[in-house]
């Protein structure tokens, strides 16, 4: 079940729930000796509906915010504050770090149905084989950046091949094709700015087929 769709079900639950409390309300107004009680008993419950309603409100547009609903991913807007937090870090320890670009090649030639199973399919392979301090996001229509925070070019090397290896191998049963990408790595330079840094892996993947 989708998220968006998960949160409708929970607000109709919620909305169902208030339309009875107020249906027993009218049904016993009547009785003026329990209407004081039923006052505090619908209030009580009403307030309790309204926090658990407020906590997923909040919670749908928390994850709506920071995650590519296709991918489940870190959308391009979570990677972009992160690179920045974690770039200045890289640059005060001193510490590698490096940006793996990896593109989904002629990802226009299919049917948009068949985008969002390539998407959801490479996303989850995608979660599944990283690390967890590694940030994953869907970067682009078809490209999923990774930031890997302590990892210099070689061990980045070595991460790529091994993603390209399940990437390769990933079977789609609703896609009669193997997909091909691209890879390009870039590690920092300490003169350089966090966003010279992406504009410098941004033009690496034009050049750089890996």
């Amino acid at each position: 079940m989708s998220l968006k769709n998960e949160f409708i079900i929970k607000s109709a639950i919620y909305v169902a729930i208030g339309i009875s409390i107020v249906s027993i309300y009218i049904s016993n107004v009547s009785s003026q000796n329990n209407l004081l009680y039923l006052n505090i008993a619908n209030i009580s419950l009403l307030i309790i509906i309204l926090l658990a309603y407020y906590k997923d409100l909040k919670k749908h547009i928390i994850i709506n915010s920071i995650y590519d609903t296709q991918t489940k991913l870190y959308n391009r807007q979570y990677f972009l504050a992160e690179l920045a937090t974690t770039y200045e870090r890289a640059i005060r320890y001193n510490s590698p770090l490096c940006i793996l670009m990896i593109s989904i090649k002629n990802l226009d030639k299919f049917t948009s149905k068949e985008k969002k199973i390539i998407l959801k399919a490479v996303g989850a392979s995608m979660l599944t084989h990283t690390r967890q301090s590694d940030i994953v996001c869907r970067y682009d229509e078809d490209k999923i950046a990774m930031l890997l925070p302590m990892t210099d070019y070689i061990n980045a090397s070595i991460a790529k091949d091994r993603l390209r290896n399940y990437l390769l191998n990933l079977n789609i049963e609703e896609i009669n094709t193997t997909l091909k990408y691209d890879f390009t790595i870039v590690q920092n330079h300490e003169e350089e700015s966090a966003d010279e840094f992406l504009v410098r892996c941004i033009e690496a993947t034009l050049v750089d087929i890996v």
